[in-house]
Protein backbone atom coordinates (compact mmCIF):
# COMPACT_ATOMS: atom_id res chain seq x y z
CA UNK A 1 0.00 0.00 0.00
CA UNK A 2 1.33 3.54 -1.12
CA UNK A 3 1.18 6.13 1.50
CA UNK A 4 -0.16 9.29 -0.03
CA UNK A 5 2.77 11.97 0.23
CA UNK A 6 1.61 16.08 -0.13
CA UNK A 7 5.42 15.94 -1.60
CA UNK A 8 5.05 17.20 -5.31
CA UNK A 9 6.78 14.02 -7.70
CA UNK A 10 8.51 15.65 -10.68
CA UNK A 11 5.61 14.89 -12.75
CA UNK A 12 2.67 15.33 -11.41
CA UNK A 13 0.02 16.74 -12.56
CA UNK A 14 0.06 19.93 -10.76
CA UNK A 15 3.52 20.33 -11.16
CA UNK A 16 3.26 19.97 -15.04
CA UNK A 17 0.57 22.67 -15.09
CA UNK A 18 2.90 24.97 -13.61
CA UNK A 19 5.65 24.42 -15.61
CA UNK A 20 3.16 25.17 -18.41
CA UNK A 21 2.44 28.05 -17.44
CA UNK A 22 6.33 29.32 -16.74
CA UNK A 23 7.02 28.27 -20.12
CA UNK A 24 3.99 29.92 -21.36
CA UNK A 25 4.56 33.28 -20.14
CA UNK A 26 8.70 32.92 -20.69
CA UNK A 27 9.50 33.33 -17.18
CA UNK A 28 8.65 32.92 -13.58
CA UNK A 29 5.01 33.84 -11.89
CA UNK A 30 4.04 35.49 -8.94
CA UNK A 31 4.36 33.83 -5.61
CA UNK A 32 0.91 35.00 -5.53
CA UNK A 33 0.18 33.03 -8.49
CA UNK A 34 1.76 29.93 -7.40
CA UNK A 35 0.20 29.73 -3.86
CA UNK A 36 -3.54 30.40 -5.80
CA UNK A 37 -2.21 27.39 -8.24
CA UNK A 38 -1.06 24.84 -5.26
CA UNK A 39 -4.17 25.44 -3.17
CA UNK A 40 -7.20 25.79 -5.34
CA UNK A 41 -6.46 24.25 -8.34
CA UNK A 42 -9.28 22.80 -9.68
CA UNK A 43 -7.78 19.24 -10.38
CA UNK A 44 -5.36 19.41 -8.17
CA UNK A 45 -5.55 21.76 -5.43
CA UNK A 46 -4.57 20.89 -1.86
CA UNK A 47 -8.35 22.22 -0.49
CA UNK A 48 -10.08 21.35 -3.63
CA UNK A 49 -10.93 17.48 -3.55
CA UNK A 50 -11.07 16.33 0.19
CA UNK A 51 -11.53 17.94 3.70
CA UNK A 52 -8.15 19.06 5.14
CA UNK A 53 -9.04 19.77 8.65
CA UNK A 54 -9.03 17.81 11.90
CA UNK A 55 -7.83 13.96 12.62
CA UNK A 56 -7.84 12.72 9.33
CA UNK A 57 -6.96 15.71 7.47
CA UNK A 58 -3.85 17.73 7.54
CA UNK A 59 -4.28 20.50 10.36
CA UNK A 60 -6.72 21.86 12.57
CA UNK A 61 -7.75 25.32 13.40
CA UNK A 62 -9.00 27.53 16.46
CA UNK A 63 -12.58 26.71 15.76
CA UNK A 64 -12.26 23.39 15.34
CA UNK A 65 -10.23 22.93 19.29
CA UNK A 66 -12.99 25.25 21.08
CA UNK A 67 -16.37 26.84 20.28
CA UNK A 68 -15.00 29.59 22.65
CA UNK A 69 -13.18 31.11 19.70
CA UNK A 70 -15.81 31.73 17.94
CA UNK A 71 -18.34 33.07 20.67
CA UNK A 72 -15.45 35.32 21.12
CA UNK A 73 -15.39 36.54 18.04
CA UNK A 74 -19.00 36.94 17.88
CA UNK A 75 -18.79 39.45 21.49
CA UNK A 76 -16.03 41.54 19.82
CA UNK A 77 -18.20 41.64 15.96
CA UNK A 78 -21.28 42.78 18.65
CA UNK A 79 -19.29 45.33 20.47
CA UNK A 80 -18.68 46.83 17.08
CA UNK A 81 -21.86 46.37 15.83
CA UNK A 82 -22.89 48.63 18.91
CA UNK A 83 -20.05 51.15 18.16
CA UNK A 84 -22.05 51.50 14.57
CA UNK A 85 -24.96 52.47 16.34
CA UNK A 86 -26.81 49.46 15.97
CA UNK A 87 -27.03 49.08 11.89
CA UNK A 88 -30.12 47.56 10.55
CA UNK A 89 -28.27 45.58 8.45
CA UNK A 90 -24.70 44.03 8.37
CA UNK A 91 -22.80 41.83 6.33
CA UNK A 92 -20.84 39.55 7.81
CA UNK A 93 -18.47 37.51 5.52
CA UNK A 94 -16.08 34.57 6.65
CA UNK A 95 -13.35 34.06 3.79
CA UNK A 96 -12.49 30.09 3.87
CA UNK A 97 -14.90 29.02 6.20
CA UNK A 98 -13.48 25.06 5.70
CA UNK A 99 -16.39 23.25 7.69
CA UNK A 100 -18.43 26.57 8.66
CA UNK A 101 -17.57 25.99 12.69
CA UNK A 102 -16.17 29.47 13.54
CA UNK A 103 -19.55 31.31 11.84
CA UNK A 104 -21.59 28.32 13.97
CA UNK A 105 -19.96 29.34 17.34
CA UNK A 106 -20.46 32.83 16.57
CA UNK A 107 -24.21 32.54 15.64
CA UNK A 108 -25.24 30.09 18.54
CA UNK A 109 -23.13 32.45 20.72
CA UNK A 110 -25.09 35.37 19.59
CA UNK A 111 -28.47 34.08 19.56
CA UNK A 112 -30.18 35.58 22.69
CA UNK A 113 -29.02 39.22 21.10
CA UNK A 114 -32.13 39.17 18.17
CA UNK A 115 -31.01 42.92 17.36
CA UNK A 116 -28.19 42.12 16.27
CA UNK A 117 -28.77 38.30 15.05
CA UNK A 118 -31.32 39.96 12.84
CA UNK A 119 -28.86 42.51 11.39
CA UNK A 120 -26.52 40.02 9.83
CA UNK A 121 -26.67 38.69 6.26
CA UNK A 122 -23.78 36.08 6.66
CA UNK A 123 -21.88 35.29 3.46
CA UNK A 124 -19.53 32.56 3.68
CA UNK A 125 -16.70 32.23 0.29
CA UNK A 126 -15.29 29.48 0.10
CA UNK A 127 -13.33 27.86 -2.90
CA UNK A 128 -13.11 24.19 -2.58
CA UNK A 129 -16.39 22.21 -3.92
CA UNK A 130 -15.45 19.80 -0.71
CA UNK A 131 -16.17 22.10 1.69
CA UNK A 132 -18.61 24.36 0.12
CA UNK A 133 -21.70 21.86 1.22
CA UNK A 134 -20.59 22.87 4.77
CA UNK A 135 -21.26 26.27 3.47
CA UNK A 136 -23.95 26.24 1.85
CA UNK A 137 -26.27 25.48 4.91
CA UNK A 138 -28.82 27.62 6.23
CA UNK A 139 -27.94 30.04 9.35
CA UNK A 140 -30.86 30.13 11.28
CA UNK A 141 -29.76 32.72 14.19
Amino acid sequence: MTEHSHEPSSDSELVKHLKGIIKFRGGPISVAEYMEEVLTNPKAGFYMNRDVFGAGGDFITSPEVSQMFGEMVGVWAMSLWEQMGQPARVNLVELGPGRGTLMADLLRGASKFKNFTESLHVHMVECSPALQKFSTRSWNV
